[in-house]
C-alpha cells in the first residue's frame, strides 16, 4: 500500500500536469494552423529511418515516425502531438527532482512542475514540434539520475543516466551542455563527485546510445555537425571572423527574460548570490555555462532565444526553490500570473491565428496558416495537365509538398543544385540526373528560361491568405532538362 506522503505528492501532481497537458492537446486538435517548414521536414526525415539527418540528429524523426504509425489519420495534430506529452513528462521529472532537493516543502515538486509548464518557451514548445522538446525529458532524466549517482547511487543509475544523456544528444547536440556543468560541479563540490566506476559506466551508457549518430556523422562527412557549426556563423570558412555585436547580445539577453518569464529570471539571478547547500549551488552550474556560451555566441554573431533551452529545466528548479525558501509567495504569484497570462495569449493564437492583426496583416497567420494551399493547388494543376511529377527549389514549399503529398500519386523532387546542397531536399530528394520528361515546376520569385528562351508560367500559386500571401509563386510546365 502506498505511503500517505507518496500519495499526497503524486495525486495533485498527476492531476495538475494531466489537466494542463490535456488542455494543450485539445488546443492542438482544434487549431487550424499548418506545419511550419521545420516541422514538416522532421516528419519527412522519419519516413526514411536513419542514424542522422542533414541538419539534426535522428531522434525527432524516429519519434514522429512512431506517432505516425500509431495515427489513424495523419495531420498537423498527429505530428505535433508529442510536444505537449514530452513537456508533460519533463514536468513530472522536474517535480521528482525538486522534491528530493527540498523535501521539507510539501508542494515544492508540484510548484516546480507547474512553473515549468507555465514558461512562455514551454507553452510555445507544446504547440510546435522541435528538437528542444524531444531532447528535454531525456536530458532532465539524465540529470536526475546523475544527482542520484552523486548521493551514492547504483550501477543502473549510471548506465541508465548515461543512456538518457545519449538519447538527449541523439535529439539535439545541445545536450552536450551537460558536460561543462558536471565538470564544474565536480571540481567545486565534493558532494557532486560520483564514484569512479559509476562515471565510467555513465560514459559507457552515453556512448552506447549516442554512438550510432557519431559513427553516422563520420561515415557522412560530418554532415550534421557541419550544419551545426554553420549556425554559429562566425566560424564559417567564408566568414571574416568574430566581431562584436552588442545589439545581438542585448536582444538575446532580453529574450531570455521573455522565454523564461521576467520574475522567474529575477529569482534565478538572485539565487546566484544566495547561500545554499552545496548540491543546490551545484545546480546553478547546469545553467550558467549554457547561458554564458550562448551569450558569447550572440555577442560574436547571433543567437536565437531557444539556443539556451538546455539551461531552462535546472534554472526552473533553482528559481522556484529560491522563492519558496525565502517565503516570496507574493512575487511567486506575480511570476505565475505573468507566465499564465502569456500562455493564454499564445494558446488563443494557436486556436484563432487569424484573430489578431498588425500593420502587415496577421503575423501569426503568415507563419502557420494555409501553408498547404500551394501544395494542393500544385497537385491540382499537375493533374489537370496530365503531369506525374512536381519539382520545386524553395525549402518551405518542398517541405509541405512532401508532407501533404506523401500519400498522393505524384513524384516529388527538389531542383538540383550546383555545389553543396543547401537543404535536406536538395541532398536527398533531388531530381535524378537520368529523369526525362515534362514536369510541373513551382518557382519562388523567379523567371525561368531554357536555352536562352524565357518560359511563361501557366499560373501563379500565390495564396489569398496565410504564409504564401505575399509571395510570387509562378508555376511552369517545363522539360526536366531545363532545371539542371
Amino acid at each position: 500500500m502506498a505511503r500517505p506522503d507518496t500519495v499526497e505528492f503524486w495525486r495533485p501532481l498527476l492531476i495538475a500536469v494531466g489537466l494542463v497537458t490535456a488542455a494543450r492537446v485539445l488546443l492542438l486538435w482544434i487549431s487550424p494552423t499548418d506545419l511550419y517548414v521545420d516541422e514538416s521536414q522532421y516528419w519527412v526525415w522519419g519516413q526514411n529511418l536513419d542514424f542522422g539527418y542533414y541538419s539534426k540528429p535522428p531522434m525527432i524523426g524516429w519519434v514522429l515516425r512512431a506517432f505516425d504509425e500509431l495515427a489513424i489519420h495523419r495531420s498537423a495534430f498527429t505530428v505535433r502531438l508529442p510536444a505537449p506529452l514530452f513537456h508533460g513528462v519533463t514536468a513530472l521529472l522536474l517535480a521528482v527532482w525538486a522534491r528530493s532537493l527540498l523535501p521539507q516543502h510539501r508542494y515544492a515538486g508540484l510548484l516546480v512542475a507547474l512553473a515549468y509548464l507555465s514558461l512562455p518557451i514551454v507553452t510555445v514548445g507544446s504547440f510546435l514540434i522541435s528538437t528542444d522538446t524531444i531532447m528535454v525529458p531525456f536530458l532532465v532524466g539524465a540529470l536526475l539520475l546523475y544527482w542520484k549517482l552523486c548521493e551514492g547511487g547504483k550501477f543502473w543509475h549510471a548506465l541508465l543516466g548515461g543512456g538518457l544523456l545519449g538519447l538527449a544528444f541523439m535529439s539535439k547536440y545541445a545536450a552536450i551542455y551537460f558536460l561543462p556543468g558536471a565538470v564544474i560541479a565536480y571540481a567545486l563540490y565534493p558532494a557532486m563527485r560520483p564514484k569512479g566506476r559509476h562515471l565510467v559506466t555513465f560514459l559507457a551508457g552515453f556512448l552506447l546510445a549516442a554512438g550510432p549518430n557519431i559513427l553516422w556523422n563520420i561515415a557522412n562527412d560530418l554532415t550534421t555537425v557541419s550544419h551545426t557549426m554553420d549556425n554559429v556563423g562566425w566560424i564559417k570558412e567564408e566568414s571574416k571572423g568574430p566581431s562584436l555585436n552588442f545589439a545581438s547580445l542585448a536582444e538575446f539577453a532580453a529574450s531570455q527574460f521573455a522565454v523564461f518569464g521576467p520574475v522567474f529570471m529575477v529569482f534565478w539571478l538572485r539565487a546566484l548570490r544566495a547561500p545554499a547547500p552545496s548540491r543546490r549551488r551545484a545546480l546553478l552550474w547546469f545553467s550558467i555555462p549554457v547561458w554564458f556560451i550562448v551569450l558569447t555566441q550572440a555577442l560574436l554573431s547571433r543567437a536565437y532565444a531557444n539556443w539556451a533551452f538546455a539551461a531552462i529545466p535546472p534554472a526552473t528548479i533553482v528559481a522556484i526553490l529560491w522563492a519558496l525558501e525565502r517565503g516570496a509567495t507574493r512575487w511567486l504569484r506575480i511570476g505565475f500570473g505573468i507566465n499564465v497570462a502569456l500562455a493564454l495569449i499564445i494558446s488563443f493564437l494557436v486556436a484563432a491565428p487569424m484573430a489578431i492583426k498588425a500593420g502587415d496583416g496577421q503575423p501569426f497567420a503568415k507563419r502557420y496558416v494555409n501553408i498547404d494551399g500551394v501544395s494542393h493547388d500544385a497537385f491540382a494543376l499537375a493533374h489537370e495537365n496530365d503531369l506525374t511529377t512536381v519539382v520545386a527549389h524553395n525549402r518551405g514549399i518542398l517541405a509541405d509538398l512532401f508532407f501533404t503529398g506523401a500519400d498522393g500519386d505524384l513524384a516529388l523532387y527538389a531542383r538540383p543544385q550546383s555545389g553543396a546542397p543547401s537543404h535536406y531536399y536538395a541532398q536527398k530528394k533531388a531530381l535524378p540526373a537520368d529523369f526525362e520528361g515534362t514536369v510541373l515546376y513551382v518557382g519562388f520569385f523567379e523567371k525561368l528560361s531554357c536555352d536562352g528562351t524565357e518560359i511563361q508560367p501557366i499560373a501563379n500559386l500565390q495564396q489569398d491568405v496565410g504564409t504564401w500571401s505575399s509571395a510570387e509563386l509562378p508555376a511552369y510546365i517545363v522539360d526536366a532538362e531545363c532545371l539542371r
